[in-house]
């Protein structure tokens, strides 16, 4: 486990509110999920919610083996366990994904539910989808069968709400779009100079990195005068060293800058110095970087996927253009970097929309409604939870055995509940 702040360890004990246990990545971690999982045990609930935060333990290394990442998972669920109990929680906020995430995240469901709790699975996977439909007929079943045995699913958007009502029509679906802070004033742009694209993102292939390279080839062959940040971790498109070398097998050093990834102010610097921002994705969710942009009025270009054509408004927000063209997107590029009116106009309407759609007090007001909708709910309920899985037995649990101190015997309830989901679980 990683160590805990003492905001992180202890504002249970000091907050009378309902209490609230938020799995998921630290916040100082990289990436979507952790700046959510940040905004969220910052927010000030006034007493009526007490978050805790249970960070999610991180890979040492991307080749750890699957018997590694159980090992690690069950060393988690015990930790979650004595949190539950520790606080007498009400409720499990889970933040997850796809792949081994989702099912390690299905295993915490379990045992948050077997301790009386109401728990929520907060989808944040941009392939989402793809993992679903990649995955063999029986944990298809699981997947389905553990959205709609969660009290509540959390999708970004509502076509990410459709999708998951595909995969789990029993499924409470509730909406909870991503927020960022909102600067209190907009950058002053440049007058002069070459427009000036940033990406912040992962440098993986399904962030179209070497899309957006062919696309700033096609400019340079136009004449068309811009410049491109790529500001991100290294992924599978390349570390440092690679990517370098993509930029000059394009003929590309003096236009696209690789500068590694960036936290806090630097990011902020980035964003201010810039005049557009470009997401050449294959697939997102509600990427919290294209938030950040709109915040500080960057006009867009980006591709039409996942929940990017329900924020930016083609033609006013920016522009969008399929996946996988590049020849599209230098279009759209060149467009934004020679018609400075049309910029400054969309660098407005993006501004406004931030403030007005994504702010953090939205996101506040959603997640108090989303937590009073259960809270209410637990009033008329029982808090006895029953999983059956198969070849395990059964077992039921009340808040009176949350009371009770951890035996050896329960002890291994997490391994149980692993080898339930390698063996198929059945749930009722």
């Amino acid at each position: 486990m990683s160590p805990l702040s003492a905001k992180e360890m202890s504002p249970c004990a000091e907050s009378p509110g309902t209490r609230i246990i938020v799995v998921g990545p630290p916040p100082e971690s990289l990436g979507g999920m952790a700046t959510v999982v940040g905004q969220m045990i910052a927010l000030d609930f006034a007493g009526r919610y007490s978050i805790e935060l249970l960070p999610l333990t991180l890979a040492q290394s991307p080749r750890e083996p699957l018997y590694g990442r159980i090992a690690r998972h069950i060393r988690q669920v015990r930790c979650l366990r004595t949190a539950i109990r520790r606080t007498n929680a009400s409720i499990v906020h889970i933040h997850t994904c796809s792949g081994f995430s989702f099912y390690r995240s299905v295993v915490d469901m379990m045992i948050g539910r077997h301790l009386g709790c109401r728990v929520i699975l907060h989808i944040h996977g941009a392939k989402f989808d793809k993992f679903y439909a990649h995955e063999p007929l029986w944990r298809r079943r699981l997947v389905a069968r553990s959205l709609a045995r969660a009290d509540r699913v959390v999708a970004l958007s509502s076509r990410w709400r459709d999708k998951l009502h595909h995969m789990a029509p029993n499924a409470r679906v509730d909406i909870v779009e991503n927020a960022v802070e909102i600067p209190s004033v907009t950058p002053k742009r440049r007058q002069d100079g070459p427009c000036c694209f940033l990406l912040l993102a992962r440098m993986d292939e399904w962030k179209g990195i070497d899309d957006l390279l062919d696309a700033c080839t096609d400019l340079r062959r136009q004449g068309v005068a811009v410049e491109v940040v790529l500001a991100g971790p290294s992924g599978t498109a390349g570390d440092a060293t690679v990517i370098h070398e993509k930029i000059r097998a394009h003929n590309l050093a003096g236009m696209v800058r690789y500068v590694g990834p960036v936290h806090g102010e630097a990011k902020s610097n980035l964003l201010a110095a810039s005049d557009a921002y470009v997401q050449p994705s294959h697939h997102e969710g509600m990427p919290i970087a294209l938030l950040e942009a709109l915040a500080y009025g960057l006009p867009i270009v980006a591709t039409h996927v996942g929940a990017v054509p329900e924020v930016v408004n083609d033609g006013r927000h920016g522009l969008l253009v399929p996946p996988r063209r590049p020849d599209l997107l230098a279009r759209a590029m060149r467009r934004l970097a020679t018609e400075d009116q049309n910029r400054r106009d969309m660098s407005r309407a993006t501004r406004t929309l931030a403030v007005q759609r994504f702010g953090l007090a939205r996101f506040q007001r959603d997640l108090t409604s989303l937590y009073d909708s259960l809270t209410q709910k637990a009033v008329t309920e029982k808090t006895a939870r029953r999983i059956d899985c198969r070849g395990l037995g059964s077992y039921t649990a009340d808040r009176s055995a949350a009371a009770a101190p951890a035996t050896d015997s329960n002890a291994s309830e997490p391994l149980a509940v692993l080898m339930c989901l390698a063996r198929g679980a059945t749930f009722r």
